[in-house]
């Protein structure tokens, strides 16, 4: 059973501002799969079938994976500033895209190979 005390307390600080990164892949069948992390919590993952499901399984995702950090005594990861790049998952056309805004102030986009998932 959950002590109540952390959950609220995980529930709290799972509110902060964390990244979600998220990847789209398909299921063998060609159906949509949306896989999400969360990447200042190492290992708080989850997946949907929908982007909007897969968002609201991470949130429970964080929620959990920062209990059992507080149950354990670990510390729990504070979210970090993107600091000024944006890294967008365009995995149904093979591609990542990393946009870096320097300090000079000029975007420029790199294109990183995408791995496929194994679902």
């Amino acid at each position: 059973m959950m002590d109540k005390n952390l959950l609220k307390r995980a529930t709290e600080l799972a509110k902060r501002p964390y990244q979600v990164q998220i990847f789209a892949d398909e299921y063998e069948d060609g159906e949509p799969t949306y896989f999400v992390r969360t990447p200042e919590i190492l290992g708080c993952v989850s997946h949907g079938d929908t982007i909007p499901e897969a968002l609201e399984w991470i949130e429970s995702a964080r929620v959990d994976f920062i209990y059992f950090l507080l149950e354990d005594g670990l510390p729990v990861p504070d979210p970090q500033p993107l600091r000024g790049h944006l890294r967008i998952s365009m995995s149904e056309f093979g591609h990542d895209f990393a946009l870096a805004m320097p300090d000079s102030g000029a975007a420029c986009a790199t294109i990183l190979q995408s791995q496929p998932a194994v679902v």
